[in-house]
């Protein structure tokens, strides 16, 4: 028994691609996905506006003084790229001497203590007593000079 196969043709072969590809859904799916993909970018845009904000309103107004020095700032190319930071590290560093306990010198039994809790003690135990100043001498009399 020997199969008998139709020749196609070229509207056999356009139905059948008609008939494998639904192009009302491939239509719709790619109209979806373009509704997504700009609502996603408008939230996008949106959050990072937000946020610039927020960050622009945390940022705190620097004194005049640090205002003037970096109008001062020279030219490129610049020795320091963060001519604030070791300020700002030397500002952190007192920070904590001024906030902490610790050794001066232990040898000798000096101690630091928060700036804070020295203030209570002082209130507390009040101020040693002061130790009399010497006498100043008599400034020499030049010799061109009359009292």
């Amino acid at each position: 028994m020997a199969t008998t196969e139709r020749p196609s043709s070229a509207a056999d072969d356009a139905a059948a691609r008609h008939r494998d590809v639904n192009i009302r859904a491939v239509l719709l799916f790619a109209f979806w996905l373009a509704v997504v993909l700009v609502a996603a970018g408008g939230a996008m845009f949106t959050l990072l506006r937000a946020l610039e904000k927020k960050e622009r309103a945390e940022d705190r107004k620097l004194p005049p003084m640090v205002v003037a020095s970096l109008a001062r700032t020279p030219p490129e190319p610049r020795l320091e790229p963060y001519p604030l930071a070791p300020h700002a590290r030397l500002r952190a560093e007192e920070e904590k001497i001024l906030t902490t306990y610790g050794w001066v010198d232990k040898d000798r039994g000096i101690a630091r203590v928060p700036i804070d809790r020295a203030m209570e003690l002082l209130v507390r135990r009040g101020l040693p007593p002061a130790k009399p100043m010497p006498a100043a001498a008599p400034a020499p009399v030049a010799a061109g000079e009359s009292r």
